[in-house]
């Protein structure tokens, strides 16, 4: 599992009492400052050790990336103006945008960006084990999957690893083997670049090739309490205060080579540790540019002449995408059957019959009544993620192949669950099941409506397929280490779990399903039947990452589908939904930079302030120009 699920997870969990700030089209009244509560302090200012959302905003718009993608997701030259991929597939030159240069806490001019400074932030990564270092292996980087330990004690020379500055403007990536998706795994904070007179600061680093593991730690802790004023910044903005507790602004950087598409002059962060509260109230005087609304908010805002226009959904992203878990070994206690939820996990019509039974928009409506059918989703791998040749990887044939309605839930069909559910009882009868079967189904206490979510989904399911069948019991998990206590411990039968992406292709979203990860444990069962449908998918997953040529893309693509088709059609996973809210903002989301990965999200390059709220019809209307531009 990726370091940085939980803490999306979480995001998503208090995604309706947070809120989220997005870019602006539609006109401007010439406000040139943006402003927003927050609650919540940063964790750090080192951006190379953190894989907080809330503490990468900040840096997201201080510091530059090799690359930045656009509007649409394409990818864009940034602190590398040009860059080249050996033949082999093997080898990656950038070089340094000329005249590229750092800045202080009062934009003053401080030094040039090089290419060291990229090798500094990725050598310190890899050898601290940082916060996002699972990004360089996950790029295939060469011998960068050692671990911190074997690169201190020398088992790994750090020569060895494939990061190498050439010269001053010139940065070598060498991989272990083609990566087609390489370009989009370079906007984490690990791969922003860090100068050598700044991490000086907080250690001998001259003398760093002798440092034992103590020493990299002291190095990293210190560096972790970096004050504002000993950071310096080559992004868009610099960071010009910062007060815990009190608040922080960014300031634009007039010198930054594309100036003329910053319009934002001022980004202002004022602590309130009621924001959640007080913000929509506070956006409604015009008192800030942003707010996040509940649900429940929201449903009351659209009801009133005064506030029905002056708010919207907020934009979904295919960052983190929810579906239900079976779990193949389940380690929950006796009360529970393990042994008899082995024989009917197992049992694919059993599985089908809770596959086509389950009303997931319903489900849904529990928490986002208003905006439940944008949100469903019945792939793994979100709308919107990746798409070759025009066409939206969900939207490929054997997606539309496996629907039985043409509704937004392709699968819900109560007739067709009950004729499962028939075959099930017969087959489980012969193999010594008893009935109902117990489906244990936990919720963490903290994520709001999560509790309601799983009661509906009990009286749902028990109320179609009958309690004779199947005792659904919702349990309240622990609200602290839920993860690794009830899903990574396998302590369930049916989990709504999540997946969060890393890098733009579909190999992310089989990363939970691998024999190395902690969701369902399909892997783990002895039953011959599930096994063969366990190996057919991890072969249809290699044949797919074997196609690596770029030119193929539309094939590797379709290769992937073909795999996650059979999770699918053999009911090993349940395609739930993405997160949702909604916001109060006068910032036209569809402006900013897009990418569900990296820091992408959390740029305010290339927005503007609006000079009325962002109404839910213009929302819509943008994003639907938006997804024809991409289309295309």
């Amino acid at each position: 599992m990726k370091k940085k699920l939980f803490v999306t997870f979480l995001a998503f969990v208090l995604c309706m009492s947070l809120f989220t700030a997005c870019g602006g089209d539609g006109g401007s009244d010439g406000a040139t400052e943006y402003r927003e509560l927050y609650s919540a302090d940063v964790t750090t200012l080192n951006y190379l050790n953190t894989y907080y959302t809330d503490d990468m905003k900040i840096p997201a718009n201080t510091e530059e990336w090799l690359i930045q993608f656009d509007s649409l997701g394409e990818i864009q030259p940034a602190m590398a103006e040009s860059w080249e991929e050996s033949k082999d597939g093997l080898t990656w030159t950038f070089k340094i945008r000329e005249g590229a240069k750092w800045y202080d806490c009062n934009g003053e001019e401080v030094g040039d960006v090089t290419a060291q400074d990229f090798v500094n932030a990725a050598e310190y990564a890899l050898k601290f084990d940082a916060a996002a270092s699972y990004m360089f292996p996950a790029a295939k980087i060469k011998n960068s999957g050692v671990g911190g330990e074997a690169l201190i004690n020398g088992d790994t020379k750090w020569e060895d690893v494939g990061i190498k500055a050439l010269d001053d403007k010139t940065l070598e990536f060498t991989l272990d083997a083609p990566c087609p998706y390489f370009l989009s795994c370079l906007t984490y904070g690990c791969f922003a670049p860090i100068a050598t007179d700044v991490v000086a600061q907080f250690g001998d680093w001259e003398n760093r090739a002798d440092w034992d593991m103590d020493q990299w730690n002291a190095f990293s802790e210190a560096l972790d309490g970096a004050e504002y004023s000993q950071l310096w910044y080559c992004g868009a903005y610099y960071l010009s205060e910062y007060s815990a507790g009190e608040k922080y602004t960014l300031k634009k950087n007039p010198n930054y080579f594309e100036a003329d598409q910053v319009y934002i002059d001022t980004l202002s962060y004022t602590y309130n540790a009621e924001a959640a509260t007080l913000s929509g109230e506070m956006f409604q005087r015009g008192e800030v540019d942003s707010a996040g609304l509940t649900s429940t908010v929201a449903k009351s805002w659209s009801e009133n002449d005064e506030t029905k226009d002056m708010y919207a959904p907020i934009r979904v992203l295919p960052d983190y995408s929810y579906f239900f878990s079976f779990n193949f070994n389940p380690q929950f206690d006796a009360e529970y059957e393990p042994d008899n939820w082995k024989i009917a996990v197992n049992n694919e019509n059993f599985r089908k019959s809770i596959f086509h039974g389950l009303n997931r928009i319903g489900a849904i409506k529990i928490a986002d009544e208003l905006n439940a059918e944008t949100l469903i989703q019945n792939t793994v791998t979100p709308k919107n993620f990746v798409m070759a040749d025009g066409v939206d990887y969900p939207d490929q044939q054997v997606f539309k192949d496996l629907a039985v309605n043409d509704g937004p839930d392709a699968y819900f069909d109560e007739d067709l669950a009950k004729e499962y559910k028939e075959k099930a009882v017969k087959e489980l009868k012969a193999k010594g099941a008893t009935f109902p079967v117990k489906i244990l189904l936990p919720y963490m206490p903290s994520a709001s409506d999560w509790d309601s979510e799983c009661v509906y989904i009990e009286k749902q399911l028990e109320d179609l397929l009958g309690t004779d069948y199947i005792d659904i019991i919702v349990e309240q998990g622990p609200t602290q280490d839920f993860l690794s206590s009830v899903r990574g411990a396998g302590k369930y039968a049916l989990l709504k779990t999540n997946y969060g992406c890393d890098y733009a292709d579909p190999l992310t979203y089989s990363d939970p399903f691998s024999d190395v990860n902690n969701y369902a444990f399909m892997y783990m069962s002895k039953d011959p039947e599930t096994k063969a449908v366990v190996d057919e998918y991890y072969k249809a997953v290699a044949k797919a990452d074997a196609i690596t040529d770029e030119s193929k893309t539309a094939e590797r693509y379709a290769a992937f589908a073909d795999a996650e088709a059979i999770l699918i059609d053999h009911a090993i996973t349940i395609p739930f939904c993405l997160g949702g809210g909604y916001q109060a903002t006068k910032l036209n989301p569809f402006e900013g930079q897009y990418a569900p990965f990296g820091v992408s999200s959390l740029r305010y390059k290339g927005q503007k302030i609006m000079d009325k709220p962002l109404s839910t019809e213009m929302f819509k209307s943008e994003m639907e120009k938006w997804e024809a531009a991409r289309s295309k």
